[in-house]
């Protein structure tokens, strides 16, 4: 019995002959309407059209072909399961732009009729997020909806055929399954065009723009073009840059995009890139990259993060890419998308306080803007807001260094230099000191590196070397400054840590129970003892609906975004046996209770409290305490 890709062989005597259809039928022994039905299978099962018809018959296109091959072999066969037939299904609707017969469908995955309608439905409920339906005519069912919808909607299905072997797609990804080896260098020459431009896209976001220029390509070449586009004009301003990577296009895909595609480019550019000079006044091109509501919620939000943590975030670049950040993350929930952003629990767990005032970011922009504000943005979020905290502090909180060396010409000069290159990042030079009276116990310093003997020097740590400095001397200097830093961090929190800690807030429990149960109890416990009012709890659920305060290590920090405690408190639950917390096995917790006057404090105390939480070993030593007092000795010694 003659199957539906023997037409394939016959076509194939000769690529450049149109076939009539009579003659194909009589080679297969079927009729000229089931060779009709054959064409429209064909080009299905390939995904692209390697069958031409005209009237004077069909025509195999072998580069069609061979494309299609190298996309299939790239690929999971359509029957593996059924998220892949799904990805297949909706893939070929979109491809053929014609109806697709059930029957047929069923044949060419190998499945039943009823598995093919069970996916039909799957199908229907996806494609509505993009404004789609799949609408049905008998036996056949065909896509319907808008034309950039649909390119949204390949774009997404390309990521989930690629998501079983890497976490986002890139552009290896994309010619192997498009069957186009030119996105490979397409990408080098897009990315030259975008930096002449003054545009600037990251790795992974470039892979995406090249994705859906992909599907552009493909799709204006089988016809789907667009014919409107709605608020093109708003993006004239984007024109030049626009035609550039239109002319591009022309020059290694050989397509000549009109003027509704090139918008559609000017769209996907406004999507996915971002001026290199966001807070430069002066280009035209920033009225459409910059909302204005968008700076003025992040311009809101960075003076309330001043209110609550005394951390000003204000500058104008930081501004400027976070108003960006806001647009797109809107511009992705609009059409269910969300960035996804691998190294979230690192950040979480390397950099709390940077994790935590993104947290609190997070939820300023669902106030503002009504989207709810996924674990992956936040991460997102978090690399904003520690790349500004980096520029902000990067001399802040650190180790002041004097250096000790007689004056002879200018020897002390590239002494100095030296010492501040041995511990810069952690410490700063302050001063240097080449007339020894200034050297007295009342000089304010943190460490002091000499040349020379000291006999009446301040209680710090005093580091001796020769005039050339050796490497073994650099090693200590920059060690010393280390531990210096680490020591102040940890007594700071250690002595605010014990001044919050109270004998009546500390609960041991058998374990097993709900996180909410424990929650509750800790929250009575706050409360009988003063700290906390009644809205308490529901503001610590709050904050774990954003983003779970559990650890791997198996510990949990529930607090509040904001400092509205009546006082300063910590209340600490030891569990027996570990308690579920959102999907985590927790068997300590220790519940933040801060109110305003701890802001000064926060920075610091957080951070140290959580790095020391982050640790396995030292979080199972404190779980394992037997009471408060041991528990407070623990945390003593291992901050």
């Amino acid at each position: 019995m003659a199957r539906f890709t023997d037409i394939i062989p016959i076509l194939d005597q000769d690529p450049e002959r149109r076939v009539p259809a009579a003659e194909i039928a009589r080679h297969l022994g079927v009729s000229t309407r089931t060779v009709r039905n054959y064409v429209t299978a064909t080009n299905r099962h390939y995904g692209r059209r390697v069958v031409t018809s005209s009237r004077a018959g069909y025509r195999l296109d072998t580069e069609a072909l061979e494309r299609a091959v190298v996309m299939r072999n790239a690929s999971p066969h359509p029957a593996e399961g059924p998220n892949e037939r799904l990805i297949h299904m909706l893939r070929e609707l979109i491809a053929t732009g014609t109806p697709l017969d059930v029957f047929d469908l069923a044949e060419s995955f190998h499945v039943s009729e009823s598995t093919v309608e069970s996916d039909l439905t799957r199908a229907r409920v996806l494609v509505t997020q993009f404004g789609l339906s799949i609408v049905r005519s008998g036996h056949r069912v065909h896509l319907e909806g808008d034309e950039v919808a649909q390119r949204r909607l390949m774009r997404r299905l390309l990521i989930e055929a690629a998501v079983s072997r890497r976490q986002f797609i890139d552009v290896e990804e994309l010619a192997r399954q498009l069957g186009e080896p030119a996105l490979l260098d397409f990408k080098r020459r897009m990315l030259a065009v975008l930096t002449s431009a003054d545009l600037i896209v990251n790795d992974r976001t470039a892979d995406e723009l090249v994705a859906h220029i992909a599907i552009m390509v493909g799709r204006v070449r089988t016809g789907h073009a667009i014919s409107w586009l709605s608020g093109a004009q708003d993006r004239d301003v984007l024109k030049p840059i626009s035609q550039a990577l239109g002319g591009l296009v022309d020059e290694v895909f050989h397509i000549e995009l009109s003027d509704q595609e090139l918008a559609y480019l000017a769209l996907l550019l406004l999507d996915k890139a971002v001026p290199a000079r966001p807070e430069d006044p002066a280009r035209p091109e920033l009225e459409v990259f910059l909302d204005a509501q968008y700076v003025e919620l992040v311009t809101d939000i960075v003076h309330k993060l001043n209110e609550n943590y005394l951390i000003d975030l204000s500058d104008e670049r930081f501004t400027a890419f976070l108003a960006l950040h806001i647009r797109h993350l809107v511009d992705r929930a609009s059409h269910h998308e969300v960035a996804q952003v691998p190294a979230g629990q690192s950040v979480k767990n390397t950099h709390p306080l940077v994790h935590e005032l993104a947290v609190f970011i997070a939820q300023q922009i669902e106030r503002g803007t009504g989207i709810k504000v996924a674990e992956d943005e936040i991460g997102f979020i978090a690399f904003h807001v520690g790349g500004r905290l980096q520029s902000m502090h990067e001399h802040d909180d650190q180790v002041d260094v004097t250096v000790v060396v007689p004056r002879y010409y200018d020897t002390h000069l590239p002494f100095s230099e030296a010492v501040g290159r041995a511990v810069a990042g952690t410490g700063r030079v302050e001063r240097v000191v080449t007339n020894l009276e200034e050297v007295t116990p009342e000089l304010d310093t943190d460490l002091i590196v000499t040349t020379v003997p000291l006999h009446d020097v301040p209680d710090v740590p005093v580091i001796r070397t020769g005039l050339l400095l050796s490497q073994e001397d650099l090693g200590r200097i920059g060690a010393m400054a280390q531990r210096i830093a680490a020591g102040q961090k940890r007594f700071k929190a250690a002595a605010w840590l014990t001044t919050v800690m109270d004998p009546h807030l500390f609960i041991r429990i058998p374990g097993g129970g709900s996180r909410e149960a424990v929650l509750s109890t800790m929250t009575e416990a706050l409360a009988g003892q003063g700290a906390v009012g009644p809205d308490f709890l529901a503001q610590v659920m709050e904050r774990e609906r954003l983003s779970t305060t559990a650890l791997p290590s198996g510990a949990a920090i529930p607090h509040t975004i904001e400092m509205t405690a009546i006082r300063s408190a910590i209340a600490v639950c030891l569990a027996h046996e570990p308690v579920d917390w959102a999907g985590t096995p927790v068997r300590l917790v220790a519940m933040l209770c801060l109110s305003e006057a701890s802001r000064d404090a926060f920075g610091d105390v957080f951070d140290a409290f959580i790095r020391t939480l982050v640790n396995d070993e030292k979080t199972a030593r404190l779980a394992a305490a037997t009471s408060y007092d041991d528990f407070i000795q623990t945390m003593l010694a291992i901050l």
